[in-house]
């Protein structure tokens, strides 16, 4: 085989290695929205977590608020079909002071699990036979989560095993063993929500 078949059956292989992927912040969602000022908004919903900025078309208008004005919204998110909900909470995510910020929910109890998700550049290598390999870049979701307590506390979770249980460090034998005897990771959305229902019920025990 010549080098530029060779070439173009590399520059397939990266296509294929960095296929397209759907943020839900790119999508409009059926929803509804409370404002601070009591008032609910019911249309499609698109939000720019990043920026703290939600649009909603209702009531025949396009409107756009910022987290200072809003108190809650929900959507039914049509790329994974199912519903989620988002709340300012006041919180210093760039500031020396509290300002009202955006966070999904993932889950609620006694100890919330919360999110704030971005996309992000992701580097990874690749080997093929027709030349020595390299690197390819693609945009991915990621996410970054936060532990809010019972009295309104926010703490940063790095997503790392250790930390996970230096913040439940009053149930750290159980979960350190339910995470073990269930194959989970601590840096994964569905997993987190299941250590934290189960920490919960601990709790509630």
């Amino acid at each position: 085989m010549n080098k530029i078949a060779g070439l173009l059956i590399g520059f397939c292989l990266i296509g294929s290695l960095s296929p397209a992927q759907d943020f839900p912040s790119e999508f409009w969602h059926p929803g509804k929205m409370v404002l601070i000022s009591g008032d609910t908004i019911s249309g499609e919903i698109k939000y720019n977590i990043e920026t703290d900025l939600v649009q909603i078309n209702g009531e025949g208008r396009l409107m756009t608020y910022s987290s200072r004005k809003i108190f809650y919204f929900e959507i039914f998110d049509v790329t994974i079909e199912n519903y989620r909900q988002f709340y300012s909470i006041p919180y210093d995510l760039k500031s020396n002071y509290k300002t009202p910020t955006l966070f999904e929910v993932i889950y609620e109890g006694k100890v919330t699990l919360l999110a704030r998700e971005s996309i992000v550049n992701e580097t990874s290598h690749y080997n093929s036979y027709y030349w020595s390999g390299g690197t390819y870049t693609r945009q991915v979701l990621s996410y970054d989560y936060f532990i809010l307590r019972k009295n309104g506390e926010i703490q940063y979770f790095s997503k790392k095993y250790r930390d996970l249980l230096d913040l439940l460090k009053d149930r750290q034998r159980e979960i350190k063993e339910y995470i073990r005897k269930n194959n989970l990771k601590t840096d994964e959305k569905s997993d987190l929500a299941r250590i934290f229902a189960y920490y919960n019920a601990l709790l509630d025990g």
